[in-house]
Order: structure tokens, then C-alpha cells, then sequence
């Protein structure tokens, strides 16, 4: 504490003290920032894929689109070879049954509606979505499930990202956080 009337030298090495200390903070924490933030991304690879799981049994893309084609227009139920020829509305009923449309936990989107598809029947698909960190890229893909490319040309790319809900998860819940604890450990209180 400097004290009124103290010496104007003694005012300024403590000053300066001050501000190497904080230009120090400063520093480390530009420089690891990035670094700080795949490495909550990684370290959380596991729920990441969990929500697009639940976006996807939400019946909902990464743009928060309703995922298409729905059941009543999808070609499938027109091929002769499909168990479900001409019945859509027989699967609709089934698929009803098998994953009822219910509001997702975490994210708290609403419950789809029953002609939207929630990509799940047995769980392979979901099953197989993975997020890894390479760099400083977050990907989400379908590894291991021999089905999962089709499934994602025929839904699109986007199936597979972070919508609104999600990202917004990601910072208030992960990376707030994790960040937090990063300025702490650079010396910022």
C-alpha cells in the first residue's frame, strides 16, 4: 500500500511492479487461450457427441432445422422393397412407440413431432457419432457404423453439428468453466 505524501520513485517502481505482473497475466493468458479451449473441447468430446444425439432425437439438425425428409415424404416408403411399402403412417406409429418424442434433458428442445425423424432405431447410428479435437478443429463424424455415410448424405452434413442450443450449452456449462479455472491458473483472481 503506498501511503499519501510517499516519494514519487517508490510510487513508480511499485506501479511498474504492477503492471509487469499484469502484462505477465496478460501474456500467458493469450497465449494458452486457444490452446485452453480445444483442450475443453477434447476433454469433453464424450458429452459434445451426446448433444448432437439429442438434437438428433429432437428431430433437429445443427441449424435447428426439423430433419428431412419426414416420414410421409420420404421415398423409402415407396420402394417395393420396404417392409413399410405404403404405410407410413404404420411406421409413424411404430416408430411412436419404439422412441417416444419427449423433451430432451440437457438442451431442452421440445419433443418432435411424430412424422420427424429422430435418426434412432436401435441406437447404431447414435451410437456411432463421435467429436474429436485436432488442432484447433472440433469434428464431428459417424466412425463405425457401416451405414452411417448414407445416413448422413441422405440428412445432410448438418446433422452432425452444434446447433444454437448446444453451443450455448457448450459455453455457459463447458468452456465457462474450464476458462475460468484457466485465468486462475495464469494469475488473474
Amino acid at each position: 500500500m503506498i501511503k499519501p505524501g510517499g516519494s514519487p520513485a517508490l510510487i513508480l517502481i511499485v506501479c511498474m511492479a504492477d503492471f509487469e505482473k499484469l502484462e505477465n497475466v496478460i501474456n500467458r493468458i493469450a497465449s494458452g487461450f486457444e490452446k485452453s479451449c480445444m483442450d475443453c473441447l477434447q476433454e469433453n468430446n464424450i458429452e459434445i457427441a451426446d448433444l448432437v444425439r439429442e438434437q438428433l432425437y429432437s428431430g433437429l439438425d445443427g441449424n435447428t432445422d426439423s430433419l428431412r425428409p419426414g416420414y410421409s415424404d420420404d421415398p423409402y416408403f415407396h420402394e417395393t422393397t420396404s417392409i413399410w411399402h405404403n404405410n407410413p403412417d404404420g411406421y409413424i406409429a411404430w416408430k411412436k412407440k419404439i422412441t417416444p418424442p419427449i423433451k430432451s434433458p440437457r438442451l431442452n428442445l421440445p419433443p418432435r413431432p411424430v412424422d420427424v425423424p429422430n435418426l434412432y432405431i436401435t441406437g447404431p447410428f447414435h451410437e456411432s457419432i463421435r467429436a474429436s479435437v485436432a488442432g484447433d478443429t472440433l469434428s464431428i463424424d459417424t466412425v463405425g457404423f457401416v451405414d452411417g455415410p448414407d445416413i448422413v448424405r441422405k440428412y445432410g452434413n448438418d446433422i452432425l453439428m452444434l446447433g444454437k442450443d448446444a453451443r450455448e450449452y457448450v459455453v455457459l456449462q463447458l468452456l465457462e468453466p474450464f476458462l475460468k479455472r484457466f485465468f486462475k491458473q495464469c494469475g488473474y483472481k
